[in-house]
């Protein structure tokens, strides 16, 4: 799509190069296809442009990436001119806020008129050219079709014709609402509920009257999350963890009385799943006396209980997430695999045969089986944002859902599906250690996209870091100031962790694929990108040698120096996930024990520099002169913490709200401005909805 001008849309500016919009007081940044979309519509008006022409127009007619991309863009760009507008006019109303309108059925037209700098743009393509024969033949085929929908929709009845679905708000609480389960009988939403500060518990919202005050259901020290209702529409089941603990409790919503069930696997993502036919509980559970997670079903009316095996990558992968299907006879069975990936497999309970329905997803958050069996409903994040998808049980994609942030789905018995939404923008976040008093951390990077994994060299003064803009996860860089942005690859995979070498010209960096991860070097200045063959099926975080003739990385049990300058393969040093090299010394973080190590790299002497490292994740930690600092979590407590390497003490610099920062998406010292860089939710909001399916 040819672009190349600049026009206004109340006061708000489009650059249409420099694919910003901006009022007069702030500059948004927005993705390119955001701004293509905006001009057609733009060039258009005030004409009605259909779903289809736009998908023409900016997505070449590609209608799998284009559906759910163009509402994706849409939802955008009305967020931010209501930002933009909001900020240059105070007293505008909210409902004029709209720029954008929907025309039900039809497609998108702009509410207020362009002014183009360039009057010749100022007009739409169709009335520049006359029709070619193709558009001729297309005129008649659209009359042939509209013809053929009149007679459809007079003489066989409106009632086949099903809109666009609609979301609806269930909860809108402060904090997270988390994991909804409705009742068989479709009157009763129970969700975790966590409030900033505090733990998760459960709570009742009646549905058939939603006026009344929610219930709340658990009140104790440990985390509830998950939970499943009983056919009886009376008696919960869900997961609570506690101080490395997990168990299955049953719970009476009416009398509040609890009773133990069984453990679980504390240290997985939280699954629970319930057949209604059989009355069966599905779980992760450790088997016996050998620690290994299996699948296990317990029968609630005899209490016997089966574990089930598995037939399909089993070696070295991590049962993730199970959901028994509608007619109790398979489940589904979710698996982390050792390079990263996920896989989702059915498996047949009768005959214990397993098929894979897909593989090489980055990260799975939720599955839920719709009533009739047809298809599946999966959460995934792709790029910095989650997705859904319609899976036959075949493993066929059906189709996408047209809402970003779905996650962990769950159907009532009528098809309505529930989630939470879990739509939240990250930034990159700056706490000046200089201050006098602890300030909190501030926003350097921060727009309708989302930006992570910053880095930072003090010789060409610039950050490294992730971001979404293109529509992919791509490594970008940008001044200290977070101006004079620039997209330094284009591999249209997902990119993390990017980290300078230490002369400021290249920048090692992951990437994965269906493949799985990858390690990745970029030449700063000709923008090549080339991939290094570890022989390694997964890459933890990377770091570089203090000469900068190698680097280190983690298969995700042991850790390896690799030499650039030759084709050597990696050498094993020692047990951990990620290292940093500093003054000789290798500082190594074992997330396994929860332990800090250093290794004295001139005579390969080991020591432990302390135990009990809460870390948030092995990637949020930074090593200056004097000592450690990290990102500490533990039972919902959030903080900036640091480690003295002088008097062995731990100290905590600042208490942030919870969910202010990413677990896993590293954390960067700059000693030359003592600051930290990080990446921070911008709100730790999370509400659920709900949409008729």
């Amino acid at each position: 799509m040819r672009q190349g001008t600049t026009y206004k849309l109340l006061e708000v500016n489009v650059d249409t190069i420099g694919h910003l919009l901006s009022s007069g007081r702030q500059t948004c940044c927005v993705q390119p296809k955001f701004i293509e979309v905006l001009t057609v519509l733009a060039r258009a008006y005030p004409r009605v442009v259909t779903r289809e022409e736009i998908i023409e127009q900016v997505w070449d007619g590609n209608l799998f990436v284009g559906e759910k991309a163009l509402t994706n863009a849409i939802w955008h760009l009305r967020k931010t001119f209501k930002t933009l507008l909001a900020i240059s006019e105070e007293e505008r109303e909210a409902s004029e806020l709209e720029i954008i309108e929907t025309i039900r059925k039809s497609g998108y037209r702009l509410k207020v008129a362009p002014t183009f700098t360039n009057a010749r743009i100022n007009s739409d393509p169709h009335d520049m050219q006359r029709p070619s024969l193709k558009a001729k033949i297309m005129a008649v085929v659209t009359i042939l079709l509209f013809v053929l929908f009149a007679f459809f929709y007079f003489f066989v009845g409106q009632s086949a014709l099903k809109p666009t679905p609609q979301l609806e708000e269930v909860t809108d609480y402060p904090g997270r609402e988390l994991f909804p389960s409705v009742s068989p009988n479709e009157q009763f939403l129970v969700f975790a509920w966590r409030k900033l500060g505090s733990h998760s518990g459960l709570y009742l919202k009646h549905l058939a009257q939603p006026e009344l005050p929610i219930k709340e259901l658990t009140n104790g020290p440990g985390n509830a999350s998950v939970s499943v209702w009983s056919r009886d529409n009376r008696t919960l089941f869900y997961i609570e963890k506690r101080a490395g603990q997990c168990e299955i409790k049953s719970l009476d919503v009416i009398t509040k009385v609890q009773s133990y069930i069984a453990n679980c696997v504390s240290d997985t993502t939280t699954t629970l799943t319930y057949s209604v036919r059989n009355n069966v509980l599905g779980f992760i559970a450790n088997k016996d006396q050998t620690g290994e997670a299996r699948v296990t079903l317990l029968n609630l009316n005899d209490r016997t209980s089966t574990e089930l095996g598995c037939e399909i990558d089993c070696e070295g992968s991590e049962l993730e997430s199970v959901e028994f299907a509608p007619n109790a006879a398979q489940i589904a069975i979710t698996r982390n695999l050792p390079n990263g990936l996920e896989n989702l497999y059915l498996k047949d309970l009768e005959t214990g045969k397993e098929i894979k329905i897909l593989n090489g997803l980055d990260d799975l958050r939720g599955i839920s089986w719709h009533p009739s069996g047809d298809y599946l409903v999966i959460s995934s994040i792709e790029h910095g944002t989650r997705s859904a998808y319609k899976i036959s049980p075949e493993g066929k994609t059906l189709g996408i859902l047209p809402f970003d942030g779905l996650s962990y789905p769950s159907f009532s018995r009528s098809g309505r599906l529930y989630f939470h939404d879990w739509n939240i923008k990250t930034s990159i976040m700056k706490l000046d250690l200089n201050a006098q008093v602890a300030s909190s951390p501030f926003p350097l990077l921060q727009s309708p996209v989302s930006f992570r994994y910053p880095n930072y060299s003090p010789l060409s003064e610039r950050i490294v870091f992730v971001s979404n803009q293109s529509g992919f996860d791509e490594i970008w860089t940008s001044s200290l100031t977070g101006d004079k942005r620039e997209q330094m690859t284009t591999l249209s995979l997902q990119a993390l962790h990017p980290i300078w070498s230490p002369d400021g010209t290249k920048i090692i960096f992951l990437t994965k694929s269906q493949q799985g991860s990858q390690l990745q070097l970029l030449d700063v200045n000709s923008k090549q990108v080339t991939q290094i063959d570890t022989g390694l099926e997964y890459h933890g975080k990377p770091s570089w040698s203090s000469d900068g003739s190698g680097v280190y990385v983690s298969d995700g049990r042991d850790l390896y120096h690799l030499p650039l300058s030759s084709e050597s393969a990696p050498v094993k040093l020692t047990k951990g996930d990620v290292a940093y090299e500093q003054e000789g010394l290798l500082y190594v973080y074992r997330g396994e024990l929860q332990e800090m190590w250093y290794m004295d790299l001139a005579t390969g002497v080991e020591t432990l520099l302390f135990k009990n490292a809460h870390l948030a994740s092995s990637a949020s930690w930074s090593v200056s002169h004097s000592g450690i600092y990290y990102l500490y979590v533990w039972r919902g407590d959030f903080r900036i913490s640091y480690f003295d390497f002088a008097s062995k003490v731990h100290k905590d610099i600042i208490r942030v709200p919870e969910r202010s920062f990413s677990r896993s998406r590293g954390l960067a010292f700059i000693a030359e401005k003592q600051w930290l860089l990080f990446t921070g939710y911008e709100t730790p909001q999370v509400d659920i909805k709900q949409v008729e399916m």
